[in-house]
């Protein structure tokens, strides 16, 4: 082999030496990168929305029952019937309540007979009482006569007083069987639609006298329908009334009505159990770790004809719209420690509580900063925390309202990478079509 020769060889060795090198550089720089998917703050209008679950139900309702006990011996009218105030709706047997009447009738014409005896003879008495005060006045009669016309004049007085007083409680009593042999008739409260039915002609009611009185029927208003829809905790302080809703029933083929939130509850409900947690003792032994919801009130307006009580229904409520604000992805907001020099402290530095293998004590005892939210804004090839202050949430974005500006580019993900990124990463962007 020639001295030429030689020296091509050679020249071709050093310069694969000096690739090889260069190459494992380029790759371990590029295996050290962050893989991350970036975007642009920009300039949306956003809707901020309160999602909650719920059901249909009129405004007015009322649960009718019978006011006496008894057998249902008619039901007038039949589920989504339309009836007016006062109409008939049922009737209870009523023959107890009948001859109740009739005894206390009879009861008051004896009584009516016995004052008329007893004013007859106060007349009597009277005229007895007048004659002897002037044999008296004359001296014709003693003293003592006429002290007992006096005395029998007072009896029959008294007498009258009794059989009128007599009279008065018969009375009263005739009027509670009437006012119950009346009550044997169920009447409509008021003009609607009967919208429940639970009852047969022939089965025993309970009366409102009891502790358990019996529902016959429902009668509803159904002019006007609500929804009534559970709200979470977190999304209570949201709320305001006249807040504007959407009203969705997938029942109806996903009919979706406009509505308006006209009631907002004042006090928490443990979730699922629909008892308020209000006293001191509830919310600290029984409900103080349990999640809780809020009652709101959703009036529909124009509520369709086939619209009925108890569906199921789902509400968006708007809770604030923006116009032309700046956003990110939510997903691109988060959160980091920042101590008191200013650093931001790597999401990994204390994991659950519990030191990394090669931590100090002094790194385990560290004073917690305070926690911010901010975005990874994109220089180059590094990314740096950047806080933010933010406004509003849409369905996929946030307001930021200080901290960046319109088409700064950002770390947008992927969920994964943002929760470990840490600042002044060295990051490389994710191709279109491969995943990090």
């Amino acid at each position: 082999m020639s001295s030429k020769t030689k020296k091509i060889l050679g020249a071709v060795v050093a310069l694969a030496v000096v690739g090889s090198v260069v190459g494992f550089s380029v790759s371990k720089e590029n295996r050290s990168k962050v893989t991350v998917q970036t975007g642009k703050a920009e300039k949306k209008d956003l809707t901020q929305v309160v999602t909650a679950s719920g059901e249909v139900r009129p405004r007015r309702y009322v649960n009718v029952g019978a006011n006496v006990s008894g057998r249902l011996l008619d039901i007038s009218v039949v589920e989504g019937q339309r009836v007016k105030k006062g109409q008939m709706l049922a009737r209870v047997e009523a023959e107890r309540y009948e001859a109740g009447a009739r005894q206390g009738e009879a009861g008051v014409a004896a009584a009516r007979a016995e004052l008329s005896r007893s004013e007859a003879d106060m007349a009597a008495a009277k005229l007895a009482y007048d004659r002897n005060k002037k044999m008296r006045d004359e001296k014709l009669v003693a003293d003592s006569v006429f002290d007992q016309a006096e005395a029998e004049y007072k009896m029959k007085q008294a007498s009258v007083e009794a059989a009128r007083r007599r009279i008065a409680q018969l009375q009263a009593q005739l009027d509670t069987s009437k006012d119950e042999l009346y009550k044997t008739t169920v009447y409509s409260p008021m003009d609607g639609v009967v919208t429940n039915l639970p009852k047969e002609e022939g089965e025993m009611v309970i009366g409102a006298q009891s502790f358990n009185p019996t529902v016959i029927m429902t009668v509803a208003d159904l002019s006007v329908m609500e929804c009534e829809v559970m709200v979470d905790e977190t999304d209570f302080r949201n709320l305001k009334v006249g807040q504007e809703a959407k009203v969705k029933v997938e029942a109806l083929e996903g009919l979706e009505m406009k509505g308006e939130v006209t009631e907002i509850g004042a006090s928490a409900l443990v979730r699922g159990s629909g008892s308020q947690a209000t006293t001191a003792t509830q919310a600290s032994a029984n409900t103080g770790n349990q999640p809780k919801d809020f009652k709101v009130t959703i009036t529909i307006k124009d509520p369709p004809q086939n619209l009925r009580p108890g569906l199921n229904a789902t509400a968006d409520i708007t809770t604030a719209t923006r116009s032309a604000v700046i956003a990110v992805p939510v997903q691109a907001v988060v959160v980091r420690e920042v101590n008191k020099e200013g650093k931001i402290v790597d999401p990994d530095a204390m994991i659950g509580g519990q030191a990394r293998e090669g931590d100090t004590v002094t790194q385990m005892a560290r004073e917690k900063g305070e926690e911010k939210d901010g975005v990874f804004v994109v220089d180059g090839e590094k990314a740096h925390f950047k806080p933010v202050k933010t406004g509003i949430m849409g369905e996929t974005d946030i307001e930021v309202t200080e901290g960046i500006g319109e088409g700064q580019t950002i770390v947008t993900g992927s969920y994964k990478t943002l929760r470990t990124l840490k600042d002044d990463a060295r990051i490389k962007t994710e191709q279109k079509g491969k995943k990090s």
